[in-house]
């Protein structure tokens, strides 16, 4: 091979590696997109009290209930170990720190909120998750999840939900085991509240649609009062109303 050839082709080589540090250079950044719950204060009824955090809270005689939509940045907080590791995060709530390659960003894997049943001196006082409906102002109406399979046939389960999403290998397994035990200890189950007990957890549901921009987190037939023969003897329809705000950032920006 001639000086020529050989110049010529050094030449090429860098132009090439030159283009491919170009490319990099102007590459995008990485995206962040929030979607943000937020309490509308003017939009609550009697008995009803907003706290600083954005909890809501609904009071009576002898009993309260607090409400408060969490963030999936939260949720990764609490959960560090299992939201770290890319598409093999096990926090059942979340992607962990995934980043969907074609979106450019981490898309919500579910809509979460926690409750707290507060139950100072009534005989027994009961929220049954399988009443509670997420209500958009497009008109959908959003069921909670429950744990597994059997625990309501109209209802969506996070045990369907992973063992569709889970592979054959043992690995694929340990995951699922491991989503799962942490949505038994942290999902809000059991809602009977006797006198004295508080009762906390979260509820979940399907990730919302992009041009919803409202919801309603509404806590149906919440049992107030049962009879002699242990029949609801008093129910009441709880709502907490929320708006929506999506953030949009650069990373490294805010």
């Amino acid at each position: 091979m001639d000086r020529t050839c050989r110049t010529g082709i050094l030449l090429v080589t860098l132009a090439s590696i030159s283009t491919l540090l170009g490319c990099a250079s102007i590459a995008p950044p990485r995206i962040q997109v929030r979607s943000l719950l937020v309490p509308i204060a003017e939009e609550l009824g009697d008995g009803y009290s907003l706290e600083q955090d954005g909890t809501m809270i609904y009071q009576r005689s002898g009993m309260k209930v607090a409400v408060r939509a969490v963030s999936d940045d939260e949720l990764n907080a609490m959960y560090p170990q299992h939201s770290s590791n890319g598409g093999a995060s096990t926090n059942p709530y979340t992607y962990g720190n995934w980043v969907d390659p074609e979106m450019g960003y981490t898309p919500a894997r579910f809509t979460v909120f926690t409750v707290t049943v507060h139950n100072y001196t009534l005989p027994k006082i009961n929220l049954d998750p399988g009443e509670v409906v997420l209500t958009t102002d497009r008109g959908h109406q959003l069921k909670a999840y429950l744990t597994g399979a059997g625990d309501g046939q109209d209802h969506p389960n996070f045990e369907d939900y992973y063992r569709e999403r889970m592979g054959r290998t043992g690995v694929e397994e340990n995951r699922f085991l491991e989503r799962m035990g942490l949505v038994r200890q942290t999902l809000y189950v059991d809602g009977k509240a006797f006198k004295g007990d508080v009762k906390e957890g979260f509820l979940a549901f399907d990730p919302l649609d992009p041009r919803i921009m409202k919801v309603r987190l509404e806590l149906r037939n919440f049992v107030m009062a049962y009879d002699a023969n242990d029949w609801p003897a008093e129910t009441v329809d709880l709502i907490f109303p929320f708006t929506r705000e999506i953030e949009e950032t650069t990373e490294g920006k805010e």
